[in-house]
């Protein structure tokens, strides 16, 4: 068994309620014993720390800052506190290192044999895919799509495709503010039998979660996602 310091992978709740719904003790007893993390945002990490109720205060703690802007050479010096003591990385919401520039920690983590250790809680990608009924043996998380109108729609019908070829369920997102854009253009794009999952605002109390082919959302109001985290999921037939 290694003797080296533990990288401790910390999932946060995805929705911000005052009860704890997401979290087993065990996490959130490993992570009141952490005094040192690397985080995706400040001020939700804070805010987090307090929600559970941290025995240290946050000026007593040490925190360093990863995120898609942060530079490699700064990840790797995030090594050094790692060699002092045990760290906890932590994203913005959900699970870290999944869509999430954490994971550049836990490679550099597991090539220099320090100890990586998943705790449980909530995962979007997971809890969508659940609550899908669409196939959870065969699933790729695509993360976003292409901006750009043309790229997107030509990935659209391809994932679609490939959907129907292997049996396999399309889950990807889009920032908040172009859910609308996005469902827009897969109820344009997508066959009117292909069924679309919508999983909004997962573990809120405004939660949306809903499977149907096509042609039967094409047949209602458009859902409200605007500035509301979704995950979109795809599963075409032959």
């Amino acid at each position: 068994m290694s003797n080296k310091n533990t990288l401790y992978l910390i999932p946060t709740p995805i929705s911000k309620r005052k009860e704890n719904l997401a979290l087993p003790e065990h996490t959130l007893s490993v992570i009141r014993s952490l005094n040192c993390f690397v985080v995706e945002k400040m001020q939700t990490t804070e805010s987090f720390l307090q929600w559970i109720k941290h025995p240290t205060p946050t000026y007593k703690q040490t925190f360093r800052v990863l995120n898609k802007k942060t530079p490699d050479h700064e990840v790797i010096s995030f090594m050094n506190l790692l060699s002092e003591e045990d760290v906890g990385l932590m994203s913005e919401a959900g699970a870290p290192a999944v869509a999430d520039p954490g994971a550049k920690l836990v490679n550099l983590a597991h090539q220099q044999g320090h100890p990586v250790v998943p705790l449980i809680g909530p995962s979007s990608i997971l809890l969508a895919l659940m609550g899908s009924g669409m196939n959870g043996q065969s699933f790729t998380f695509h993360g976003y799509l292409p901006i750009q109108e043309k790229s997107r729609i030509q990935e659209i019908q391809e994932l679609e495709k490939e959907s129907a070829v292997r049996k396999r369920t399309q889950i990807f997102m889009e920032t908040p503010h172009r859910n609308s854009s996005l469902y827009d253009q897969l109820l344009k794009h997508c066959r009117l039998s292909t069924r679309l999952c919508i999983a909004c605002n997962l573990t809120a109390e405004d939660e949306f979660l809903k499977t149907k082919p096509v042609y039967e959302w094409k047949a209602e109001p458009a859902p409200d996602l605007q500035k509301k985290p979704a995950l979109f999921l795809i599963y075409a037939d032959n």
